[in-house]
């Protein structure tokens, strides 16, 4: 538009004008509006509520949970103009900063035939750092079981799983895999000789190629996220406490993305009905 002021003061004619510098009479006369999205207090409201209790949901899971506890459909791009007008936007990852596999891995596509364990440290306050071994499912996502404790010894690897099973008794371990990374407690004879016994095969991921078992740990990062790094323990045992609400909640309550915005005990529930058709 510079071009067409500039020939406008040189007496040339708003028609050749914007001829010469290729531009249309709709540009020239066009003025931008701001837009004044209205948005419903209702909703604003419940956003508002649910990230009190879930600071760590993005757009999508927070379209997914208004949709559910509202009863009708919320599309989430009305979720992220409300987002953008509470400056809750954090920037999302690039490409290159994802690192992918090319190894191939075993797919489970039932459940209980995939599992996932790993350890990781929790601050237990006076106590200092407590460790916390978990085993997932990967087909339902299922939090299977854990073991939390002051020690970070093989006998609390193997005991994770020990719950895991205990939890589900009826389960086929013959037909089991469980995917661990190269840690010390996962590696000594102990555990090696324990799985054996149970009739579990083990699969040990890549060294340095944590990407393997991602599943599990996602899994990490989304319990320190919005179940952890949100309190402040005094001493292990109420860290202990978290923990067991922290598990409750995961599978029965936190809807996931992988599984279409369903909770674990919800996806498997429904798993379980279709098999039954």
């Amino acid at each position: 538009m510079k071009t067409v002021q500039l020939m406008l003061q040189s007496d040339v004619s708003l028609r050749k004008a914007l001829a010469y510098s290729g531009s249309s009479r709709q540009l020239y006369y066009h003025k931008p509006r701001a837009r004044n999205a209205s948005y419903d207090a209702a909703i604003v409201k419940k956003v508002k509520q649910i990230a009190l209790t879930r600071p760590s949901f993005g757009t999508r899971r927070m379209a997914a949970i208004l949709t559910r506890e509202l009863g009708v459909p919320v599309n989430r791009k009305k979720v992220q103009r409300i987002f953008r007008a509470l400056n809750w936007v954090s920037p999302s990852m690039k490409k290159n900063d994802i690192i992918r596999s090319h190894a191939k891995l075993l797919k489970p596509e039932a459940p209980n035939t995939l599992w996932e364990a790993d350890m990781t440290y929790i601050w237990g306050g006076r106590d200092r750092w407590c460790y916390l071994f978990s085993v997932l499912d990967v087909f339902t996502r299922i939090w299977i079981g854990y073991a939390f404790d002051t020690k970070a010894g093989r006998e609390n690897a193997i005991m994770s799983v020990n719950n895991a099973l205990a939890s589900n008794p009826r389960i086929d371990t013959s037909k089991l895999v469980l995917r661990v990374d190269n840690g010390s407690q996962y590696r000594s004879r102990e555990f090696v000789e324990s799985m054996k016994a149970l009739g579990i095969k083990l699969e040990f991921i890549f060294v340095n190629t944590p990407e393997q078992n991602g599943h599990i740990e996602s899994f990490q990062k989304t319990l320190k996220r919005e179940y952890i790094w949100i309190r402040d323990f005094k001493d292990y045992q109420e860290a202990e406490g978290a923990i067991s609400d922290a598990y409750h909640d995961y599978n029965k309550k936190r809807p996931r993305s992988s599984l279409g915005y369903k909770t674990p005990c919800e996806f498997l529930f429904d798993w379980e009905l279709m098999r039954k058709v």
